[in-house]
């Protein structure tokens, strides 16, 4: 078995998978959910041993949630979206229970990947090591999220085509601390091929793109584990990042992540149509009237990225070579939204 092959996580696709889950666990399940999802089976799974409402990922309020898990659990239970999966993570290694992961949507690829994201003073930060015994993904469930949602389980594989430059370009400079894998970058491109291939699925959020979804989800996941994330994280995470630190706000993660990938593809001179076109072939909302990001916050975000990118140490990218001013940044801007509406 290949590197690769060990860290794919056991995954189930099948109707009523989530609630046939949660009933065996039963009294022995520590849920980290919200109420939207919870909502979804409460009238037809027992009661948890013990509830978590999820929502913030500052470090100090994921800490408080695990000293309050009372003993007698089984596995911790992400129920949700990127937020309680994340604090799902943080609970089953604070107290050393099984993990196990319902996503009940597909916006970004939190149930595959083994760290957990956090905040630590509103800045990105990831932890832990964790590995669910299992990833359980209920189209039953999936199919009643809002369609959008499930639409931007795109900005996580799109970020393959921005972050794969940036790789490529840090090795090439004689700057990658992380060599180049000849097999993450087929896995990169294999991903952005198959998404053009399933850009009319997902648009429908049809049975097949929640399963291709879930499947290549687990694929980048594992790719993660195995050869480490620089061929799907690069200058696109950086500006996502950035704009969370700016204005302390959250996103749709994939959405956000959708928009980013345009705008940083544009100052990579990287095929910024191809991205503009999967953008808008699969439906993903990355608009930034949508997203509520203004001209005047896009082009300060853009002039603060070397300097952020620079303080955070974060992987070298395409940023250490912007040379932006506020024209030139607003030009960017524009013509990133001309590209993707």
């Amino acid at each position: 078995m290949t590197a690769f092959e060990d860290a794919r996580f056991p995954l189930t696709v099948a109707e009523g998978a989530a609630t046939e889950r949660l009933g065996e666990l039963a009294a022995g399940a520590v849920v980290c959910t919200m109420p939207e999802p919870w909502a979804l089976v409460a009238d037809v799974v027992p009661a948890p041993l013990w509830m978590i409402q999820a929502g913030s990922v500052e470090l100090a309020h994921l800490r408080d949630l695990a000293a309050g898990v009372p003993p007698g659990g089984r596995a911790v239970v992400g129920l949700g979206g990127g937020s309680a999966l994340d604090t799902a993570k943080f609970v089953a290694e604070a107290t050393g229970l099984d993990l196990v992961q319902i996503p009940t949507i597909l916006s970004a690829d939190a149930a595959f990947t083994a760290p957990y994201g956090y905040r630590d003073g509103s800045r990105v930060r990831y932890g832990g090591d964790l590995r669910p015994v299992e990833v359980i993904v209920d189209p039953a469930l999936v199919r009643r999220a809002p369609p959008r949602l499930n639409r931007a389980g795109v900005g996580d594989l799109l970020s393959c085509h921005t972050g794969m430059f940036d790789w490529r370009l840090a090795v090439h400079e004689g700057r990658g601390e992380i060599p180049w894998n000849p097999e993450a970058a087929a896995l990169g491109r294999r991903v952005l091929d198959e998404l053009a291939a399933m850009a009319p699925e997902i648009r429908r959020v049809s049975d097949a793109a929640i399963r291709w979804l879930a499947e290549i989800h687990r694929d980048v996941g594992a790719g993660c584990i195995a050869y480490g994330a620089r061929f799907e994280e690069g200058s696109e995470h950086f500006l996502a990042y950035c704009l969370e630190w700016l204005t302390r706000r959250s996103w749709v993660h994939g959405e956000l992540i959708s928009w980013c990938v345009v705008v940083m593809s544009l100052l990579q001179g990287n095929e910024p149509e191809r991205a503009a076109d999967l953008v808008r072939a699969t439906g993903v909302d990355a608009d930034p009237e949508h997203l509520r990001i203004d001209e005047d916050l896009a082009v300060r975000a853009l002039l603060e990225l070397p300097g952020y990118c620079a303080r955070e140490a974060l992987w070298p990218s395409v940023v250490e070579h912007l040379q932006l001013d506020d024209a030139e940044a607003r030009r960017v801007v524009r013509r990133a939204r001309e590209l993707i509406v």
